[in-house]
């Protein structure tokens, strides 16, 4: 059980080299190597989906970015929306073994879990060490551990994550169609966490103990959208819109006949304030739920990415101009690569162009650790 578990969601400790996306209408490629500790883009690659929904032509679609970027053998992870996955975190004694670390978070699971056990994949991992000191101040005393209340230092919080077989399996499905040995499935919010302190100083601000503040990572997609909030580098919650439009091209199009379009900059102007205005107050929503005890400051910084931000094949200075507006911060077009060297081959300006729709693909193939 804990080995299919671990392939499923990647605790075992190996080195990850490709991270794979799909969205509603795309699929999104990254190829990442590491060398004294810089990343360095191998490749990249997206694809147009011929039919959304059709998990057998996912599977086309994935094969034919495989053998173009020539990754066939490597280890690949994959996303999958944290809307669609189950998160939930324990304090637990610091002390105990690995068996009874396993035995206490199916517990956990079992008691938290809106469904039943066999109808899910499970895995968990510790992500902080907590003073007992500190962990009474964020949990009822009622709920600390008796065994914990005389020990300094003994907390460790474990964040446990389940998805459901229906959910999972035709993801692995797919990758395994399209000749991919699948190493590891993630969570978009660990992916997108992991690109952005790559792609923002805000590795630099921690190192000098300055406070980073809220921000916004933005994906306006074909369909539906979503916003990720980070506080200080960490995920803290994402909030997810449907829309009919969101791709300015595919609606002057719909509008109007082709010969005209680049001569109503008022109408396009006019669009990116509608989808500025309505992107602002999603954002503003995901705000007003984060938790007050643990977040101080207001939004700091926005980042744009998504297929449906880009208009004429990039996302215009316009549209993040009135972004700013509306959301009252400064505002930029999402870049995992920004801090990456090149390897041979990798065409600079198709990687810019591209880069904000690569922003899951790209933490995903960030995944790493020794053996």
């Amino acid at each position: 059980m804990r080995r299919i578990l671990s392939e499923l969601f990647g605790t075992r400790r190996r080195q990850y080299q490709v991270g794979v996306e799909f969205t509603d209408t795309q699929v999104r490629l990254v190829s990442l190597s590491k060398r004294g500790g810089q990343h360095r883009v191998e490749g990249f690659s997206i694809d147009e989906l011929g039919v959304i929904g059709d998990p057998h032509a996912a599977a086309q679609c994935l094969a034919r970015l495989v053998k173009r970027m020539g990754v066939k053998g490597q280890r690949v992870s994959l996303a999958v929306k944290s809307s669609l996955a189950f998160t939930n975190s324990a304090l637990l004694d610091a002390t105990l073994s690995r068996r009874e670390n396993d035995d206490r978070m199916l517990a956990e699971a079992e008691s938290a879990l809106p469904y039943a056990l066999d109808e899910v994949y499970l895995d968990y991992s510790v992500v902080e060490s907590i003073p007992t000191s500190v962990a009474t101040q964020l949990i009822a005393r009622s709920r600390v551990p008796q065994e914990l209340s005389s020990h300094a230092g003994a907390y460790q919080k474990m964040l446990l994550v389940a998805c459901k077989a229906d959910v999972l399996d035709p993801i692995v499905e797919i990758a395994e169609q399209a000749g991919l040995r699948l190493d590891a499935v993630d969570l978009d919010s660990f992916a997108l966490e992991r690109a952005l302190m790559q792609s923002t100083l805000l590795p630099l601000k921690e190192a000098a103990r300055q406070p980073l503040g809220v921000v916004a990572l933005i994906l306006l997609e074909s369909g539906h959208s979503c916003v990720h909030l980070f506080h200080n580098g960490n995920h803290k919650l994402h909030r997810e819109w449907g829309h009919e439009q969101t791709n300015f091209d595919s609606y002057l199009k719909s509008q109007f006949s082709d010969e005209i379009i680049d001569v109503i900059g008022s109408a396009r102007l006019d669009y990116y304030r509608e989808v500025a205005s309505d992107t602002a107050n999603q954002v503003r929503i995901a705000l007003s739920q984060l938790p007050n005890d643990e977040v101080e400051g207001e939004l700091s910084l926005a980042l744009l990415g998504g297929n449906g931000a880009l208009a004429r094949g990039l996302i215009e200075t316009d549209l993040i101009e009135e972004m700013a507006n509306s959301l009252l911060c400064e505002v930029k077009s999402a870049n995992p690569f920004r801090r990456m060297t090149l390897g041979e081959g990798v065409d600079s300006i198709a990687l810019d162009r591209d880069a904000p729709l690569l922003m899951v693909a790209c933490g995903l193939a960030m995944r790493e650790a020794s053996a």
